[in-house]
């Protein structure tokens, strides 16, 4: 039941006879609310990110997609809307252990990072891994808007993000409202 549209409230009349449109119109609203847009796709092989600059996150691993609004090859960093309308987006930025400079995640709408939705971490010591959350931000998309995870680094080099299983870099989006 993926692709469905958003329902449209139905204003009844007086003296109205109970059809099967008038049934269906309470099916499509249920299910579209049984199964709204929602995405979590996660990072399974290691991306260098360049020092001072944000950059995309690639995710190669779709966990749950209930729209297809995710492609893990192509444009493989976007969750892309399917259905307009408020969509909460979070996520995080997991990078390899080096003591030097700080760790960045952000969500960005069409590339553009979002108004608040950005968080850092400090100098993390050898042997640690720092994982960098993004504060969820509730963002509107047009069908056809994308939302995606940036990460940003400060080690005075390239710098790995993690892939290993429990610590991988992710990436949340569901439909909320209209």
């Amino acid at each position: 039941m993926a692709n469905l549209p958003v329902p449209v409230p139905r204003t009844a009349t007086v003296a109205e006879v109970e059809t099967g449109a008038y049934a269906n119109s309470f099916r499509d609203a249920l299910n579209f609310l049984l199964n709204v847009p929602a995405a979590f796709v996660t990072q399974n092989a290691t991306q260098s990110l360049a020092n001072s600059t944000w950059t995309a996150l690639s995710f190669d691993q779709s966990v749950f997609d209930s729209y297809g609004s995710h492609s893990n090859s192509t444009n493989n960093s976007r969750f892309t809307a399917q259905v307009a309308g408020w969509h909460i987006v979070f996520g995080c930025a997991s990078y390899a252990g080096n003591a030097n400079g700080n760790r960045g995640c952000a969500v960005a709408k069409n590339g553009a990072r979002v108004q608040g939705g950005s968080g850092f971490v400090p100098t993390i010591t050898v042997g640690n891994s720092p994982t960098t959350p993004s504060p969820p931000v509730i963002v509107f998309l047009a069908a056809g808007d994308y939302v995606e995870i940036q990460g940003y680094q400060t080690s005075g080099g390239a710098l790995a993000t993690n892939a290993a299983a429990d610590l991988d870099s992710s990436m949340t989006a569901m439909w909320v409202h209209t």
